[in-house]
């Protein structure tokens, strides 16, 4: 059974007024390292079915493995008693429509990860392992094919196909200090360069283990690369943008459509042209995807959402861009295919040297705002402070604090080299105003 027949017997046996079937089959081949060595090497293959119903107003769902020919059904008909069972839910407006696609969407299936053998995956990694000059306690390098199909009972079929690349590792720098580096790879494509890896890898632990711990507390520029700075944007601007967030007056930009939220220098597109790991021509309900600008010049000009609140922005998503596994089981939630940060005109350098005084971070502990306020106390496990355009010294143990909100309206610099990172693809920038306190 292939997805568009798993999703069509779905629907069959969906005695419902709305029905909807997500089916997605994924091949996933995984490489581990443990203590420097390469400990397992293994192939995954996971099929299942997700189905929603609604009947006067109640909404069922239900999701399991696929089996055999009878799982689909299966799963249709214990949605449709999970309906019976549900209260009313008059925020329901129906699943989408059938519509063409919108935009093309090239370069997200990559036949060499589709291909790639044990063979291969294991010479990458000892690639990397030699490369790095310090031990590597752990690390994954994660490769997917996945193949998708969403019909719902509006004659909608959309389809898709895409490879994903997943990577984290880990260095350990063992001397006088102990050092830690960290190192992280999304894509569509297998992209992975292990020589630049093991070299970052050995670069940032040798760095962490130098930093001295932070005394005092100072005002500061914060200067971030796309490694930390990626989910620091999600988690403030991606909430902000969030349809649902403002439907219910979560978010802090609820009464703001166009009016200025952040620096004029700054513009953000949602654009699932540019590969990454989540784009595709339609979300996983079903309604295509477009190229929005959602912040232009530090004004905000739209929100993203799925089906639930009314007509989609092509942003009703299930898949994560860290594993294809179990994609099945997760619910329909509102977020950005590929969230990019206009580029300006800086290097990192270019960064630093125009930079008084500030904190290049190199590794929070966890790189997250919160989404409804946008503040932050962050540790910093590893960053240089900047003196007069120099990097001066490499510090630890310190807290920085601020608010992304006010961040983004006080960007300094944006930087040329963008990344991706999962959700979004990102340069590095610098943003005053930001606290650093040590102990």
């Amino acid at each position: 059974m292939n997805v568009n027949e798993a999703a069509a017997e779905a629907l069959r046996h969906a005695k419902a007024d709305h029905a909807e079937s997500y089916v997605i089959m994924s091949v996933t081949r995984s490489a581990y390292i443990d203590g420097s060595r390469i400990s397992n090497i293994e192939t995954k293959t996971d099929a299942g079915i997700s189905v929603r119903v609604a009947s006067g107003n109640r909404l069922g769902r239900a999701c399991a493995t696929l089996n055999d020919t009878s799982s689909a059904g299966r799963c249709a008909e214990t949605a449709v008693k999970v309906s019976s069972f549900s209260p009313k839910n008059d925020g329901f407006k129906g699943y989408p429509m059938p519509s063409r696609p919108a935009v093309s969407v090239k370069d997200i299936f990559d036949k060499k990860i589709d291909n790639i053998t044990d063979r291969e995956l294991k010479d990458l990694l000892s690639a990397v392992i030699g490369a790095c000059g310090c031990e590597i306690p752990r690390g994954i390098l994660r490769l997917s094919s996945v193949r998708s199909a969403i019909a719902n009972s509006n004659g909608l079929l959309a389809e898709h196909s895409g490879t994903m690349m997943y990577g984290h590792f880990t260095s350990m720098h063992r001397g006088r200090r102990n050092g830690e580096g960290t190192e992280s790879l999304y894509g569509t494509s297998l992209s992975a360069d292990p020589e630049r890896i093991g070299g970052e890898l050995e670069r940032k632990a040798k760095e962490s283990a130098s930093a001295e711990p932070f005394a005092g507390k100072e005002v500061m520029t914060m200067v971030l690369p796309p490694c930390e700075l990626g989910d620091m944007i999600i988690s403030s601007v991606g909430s902000a943008v969030n349809g649902e967030n403002i439907f219910y007056k979560r978010s802090p930009w609820t009464e703001k459509m166009n009016e200025k939220v952040a620096s004029d220098i700054l513009t953000i597109v949602d654009d699932p042209t540019v590969p990454g790991p989540l784009c595709s021509e339609f979300d996983d309900e079903g309604s295509p995807a477009t190229k929005k600008v959602l912040v232009e010049n530090g004004i905000f000009r739209r929100s993203i959402h799925d089906s639930f609140i009314g007509q989609s922005t092509g942003n009703g998503i299930r898949r994560d861009p860290t594993d294809a596994q179990n994609v099945y089981s997760a619910a329909v939630s509102v977020k950005p295919m590929n969230l990019i940060v206009s580029p300006g005109r800086y290097s990192l350098d270019d960064i630093v040297s125009q930079t008084d005084n500030g904190i290049l971070v190199e590794k929070f502990a966890w790189p997250e705002a919160d989404p409804l306020t946008g503040r932050f106390g962050l540790e910093v496990r590893c960053g240089h402070l900047i003196r007069n355009g120099r990097i001066t010294e490499t510090v630890n143990n310190a807290l920085l604090m601020g608010n992304m909100f006010d961040a983004l309206a006080n960007i300094e610099l944006i930087g040329r080299d963008a990344v991706n990172t999962g959700h979004a693809t990102v340069p590095a920038m610098s943003f005053s105003g930001t606290e650093l306190a040590g102990n």
